[in-house]
């Protein structure tokens, strides 16, 4: 009976543990490239935390991240809705900008399209 029991807790135990691993996919430091076009790319470094439910976090993190508005995941699918703000670089004062950007999540890397109001393009970015 002791060791029936023993391995039902054991059993539970790595269930939740493999459930709340599965669900954390998205959690961490990712790193890569974005751009308009193949020739014109930049670094990118994405923040991000998954609780089950919703995603959170930046993008660049520093003194101007472009903060995480919106987020989706679907565990079952991969695929990833992100909505950002952050300030702008130009001249003409700091204006915020809006990002959407949509991805899937294939093999540890995520791949997809962006845009704002000013363009649109893809990246690529992979967890570190």
């Amino acid at each position: 009976m002791r060791s029936t029991t023993t391995s039902l807790s054991l059993l539970l135990y790595l269930s939740i543990a493999g459930f709340l691993l599965a669900a954390d996919t998205i959690s961490g430091t990712w790193t890569g490239e974005w751009g308009p076009n193949t020739i014109e790319r930049s670094q990118v470094v994405a923040q991000l935390k998954y609780d089950g439910k919703f995603v959170t976090g930046t993008f660049n993190p520093g003194p101007n991240p472009a903060t995480i508005s919106k987020g989706t995941f679907n565990e079952k699918t991969g695929v990833i809705h992100l909505e950002a703000d952050g300030r702008g670089r130009g001249r003409r004062g700091r204006a915020t900008n809006h990002y959407v950007i949509d991805g899937k999540l294939v093999k540890g890397k995520i791949t997809g399209t962006w845009k704002y109001d000013k363009g649109e393009g893809d990246f690529t970015i992979s967890k570190q």
